[in-house]
């Protein structure tokens, strides 16, 4: 009896234990956001009075903004939060938008200014990397850009550019202004070869047998059997773990990868890896990624990367972080001990036409001037059968089905290619009085008197938004009178500035790939000479005359779509951005 009596003690001691009333009471912390640490998910909170705690975030964990269920990535550093804990453990947190009347944003007294590097970038957030750790901020619509000393639209800020965030006010995670970086910071290319010779006290490398890495995620000889480069203690890396310059003469002989800059007259060293395996090149979508554990899914691969890895776009060298889910990378890794490490990622792109940051976008379309309106110009059907045709972000062209105006203003650039001669905007509008002989050319002069331009074929150069569709140029091609029954002869093509010839109007582009449509993917071609006698030109959205091509600089991506006729590939549309 007595056994029963303490068994049964036993069994209701223990359902005490786990009653609420015994379990470990929940707490709330009030403070704001100092630090995420995303690789053990341990949140940095400061409280009121001062003092920092180190709160455990789990998968469980939600995180609510006035009464709407978020992400913990969509906390902002300096966001203040009521953060509910059961031990050091958030069961629930409360993050308060600056809206609120009752809370305001916080960030350290003193730090009026922020420095550190681009991850991502929305309309209304800015997220950057200073000094190892994740940042998150504010932007509106007043805060301000200044890249070259001179103000731009949100859209010329790249991932993994260098940026100085300041504030007007202490107390807000608000930016008033963003400085971006000047653009000698961006990589020139992509290295690899063997050290020769490492020179501390000149603070140089040599490299022999060095080769370049083109886009098609392969390696040309350099030109030159050895080559110099400024090098300093700055990011070297033998795999995962940081060496410094003294350590790189251990490693004569042995091959290198460098992600390179030209400055000053001269090549420096970003960012150098050494490599240590057998190389393997994936190039494929990544499946999946941990950045906690450092791998990713490629091509069916588990392949490994670190912070040495070398991590590309745009141009710009990017962090490891700025790799995410879906993305399409292309990859040298290497192979020991039976594991894949990752030396060099290239991440693709974002299209031209891809929609923007400030919720626009650039839309190329081929039609026929059906109607000329005061301001206004309407794009009609092809032939009768086929309406006027829109380039995708995918580089096809679908066949659109409702009808379209675009507005025009003073800045529109019209082109009669086939004259080659750009078209006052007053003298096409048929409600604005022009002066036809003041126009030199007799017969751009006869063509305008006697109406030639409707149902005449051209290139619609569209810039998009919700204000409405805004006709940024329109180059008029009566010499191509069917595009449809042509359509085999048209080419999309991609490639970098390499060289402008401005009497001949040629332009020489390298690292080209050109879009197959059957498979619908970007391929690598040799490098091209393209006639853009014939052709509209757009720098990050504003129209350049051919008489003002002298302001676009070697290193430029170009977007071009363009005819083939007989044996020359002839530009109709070039679209330029940084």
């Amino acid at each position: 009896m007595k056994r029963i009596l303490l068994y049964i003690a036993a069994v209701i001691f223990i359902i005490a234990l786990a009653s609420p009333s015994f379990a470990e009471p929940e707490k709330v912390l009030k403070g704001s956001i100092e630090k995420f640490d995303y690789k053990n998910n341990i949140l940095t909170v400061l409280d009121y009075s001062g003092k920092i705690h180190y709160v455990n975030v789990t998968a469980s964990t939600t995180v609510e903004i006035e009464g709407e269920y978020f992400n913990i990535e969509d906390l902002y550093y300096g966001q203040e939060v009521d953060i509910f804990l059961i031990g050091n453990k958030a069961e629930r947190i409360i993050a308060y938008a600056e809206t609120d009347p009752e809370r305001y944003g916080y960030i350290i007294p003193g730090s009026r200014f922020v420095t550190g590097e681009v991850l991502f970038l929305k309309e209304d957030s800015i997220e950057i990397k200073n000094e190892g750790k994740k940042e998150k901020y504010r932007i509106t619509s007043s805060t301000k850009i200044i890249k070259g000393g001179e103000p731009v639209s949100v859209i010329r800020i790249k991932e993994g550019d260098k940026v100085l965030l300041t504030f007007n006010d202490i107390y807000s995670s608000e930016v008033d202004t963003i400085r971006v970086q000047d653009s000698e910071e961006a990589i020139t290319g992509l290295m690899r070869g063997k050290i020769r010779l490492v020179d501390e006290r000149k603070e140089e490398i040599h490299i022999y047998s060095p080769y370049i890495y083109k886009e098609g995620n392969t390696w040309m000889p350099y030109g030159e059997y050895m080559v110099k480069l400024k090098i300093t203690d700055n990011n070297l890396y033998n795999g995962g773990r940081r060496i410094k310059l003294s350590d790189l003469a251990e490693y004569k002989d042995r091959e290198v990868y460098i992600a390179y800059s030209s400055k000053y007259g001269r090549l420096n060293v970003s960012k150098l890896q050494v490599k240590s395996g057998s190389l393997r090149v994936y190039e494929s979508s990544i499946d999946d990624i941990e950045y906690g554990s450092g791998r990713m899914i490629v091509d069916k691969s588990i392949i490994h990367f670190n912070e040495g890895t070398i991590v590309v776009k745009d141009n710009k060298l990017v962090d490891v972080l700025n790799m995410e889910g879906n993305k399409k990378v292309k990859i040298n890794a290497e192979y020991k001990n039976g594991m894949l490490y990752a030396s060099i990622v290239a991440i693709e792109g974002s299209s031209i036409l891809d929609k923007r940051l400030d919720d626009t976008k650039i839309a190329i379309y081929r039609g026929k001037i059906s109607n000329i309106h005061d301001y206004e110009i309407e794009i009609g059907k092809l032939i009768n059968k086929t309406n006027y045709m829109k380039l995708t972000e995918d580089g096809i062209w679908r066949e659109e089905k409702d009808s379209a105006r675009f507005s025009v203003t003073e800045d529109t650039l019209i082109y009669d290619s086939q004259l080659k001669e750009e078209i006052p905007v007053n003298s096409l509008l048929n409600t604005r009085y022009f002066d036809l002989n003041s126009i030199k050319n007799s017969a751009l002069r006869n063509r305008l008197q006697n109406k030639f331009y409707k149902d005449k074929t051209a290139y619609f150069i569209v810039r998009e938004s919700s204000f409405g569709k805004e006709l940024l140029a329109l180059n008029i091609t009566p010499h191509i009178s069917s595009y449809v029954s042509g359509l085999g002869n048209g080419y999309l093509t991609m490639g970098k500035i390499e060289d402008i010839n401005y009497d001949e109007y040629k332009m020489a582009l390298a690292d080209v790939k050109n879009y197959n449509t059957l498979n619908r993917r970007w391929e690598y071609t040799l490098d091209e000479t393209l006639d853009i006698s014939q052709a509209v030109i757009l720098y990050n959205d504003v129209p350049i005359p051919l008489s003002r091509i002298y302001t676009l600089r070697k290193g430029l991506t170009a977007y071009v779509v363009k005819y083939k006729q007989t044996s020359r590939d002839v530009g109709y549309v070039i679209l330029i951005e940084d």
